[in-house]
């Protein structure tokens, strides 16, 4: 299993239990807003996924995050270019 999957699991698992927002009513095309999570709410998403994965996202780019999918791709980018450092 990829680490952006292990990632996304731990926020359905999340979602679950602060929002009661069942996995299968997360789509890649949700608005986080829409589901109920506000800026707080996904603040507490990511010091999850830094504390549990050591994954540092940046305040500007959390900003622009909107939908489910656009928190995976910044998460999946993020995941390669720490996947490229470690190879350098």
């Amino acid at each position: 299993m990829s680490i952006v999957v292990e990632i996304q699991k731990d926020i359905f698992d999340y979602l679950d239990s602060h929002y009661g927002i069942e996995p299968e009513e997360i789509k890649s095309h949700s608005k986080l807003n829409e589901l109920g999570v506000d800026s707080l709410g996904l603040l507490a998403i990511v010091d999850m996924v830094k504390k549990k994965y050591g994954i540092e996202l940046d305040d500007e780019r959390i900003a622009s995050v909107r939908t489910f999918q656009d928190f995976t791709e910044l998460l999946e980018r993020k995941c390669a270019a720490a996947e490229r450092a470690g190879r350098a």
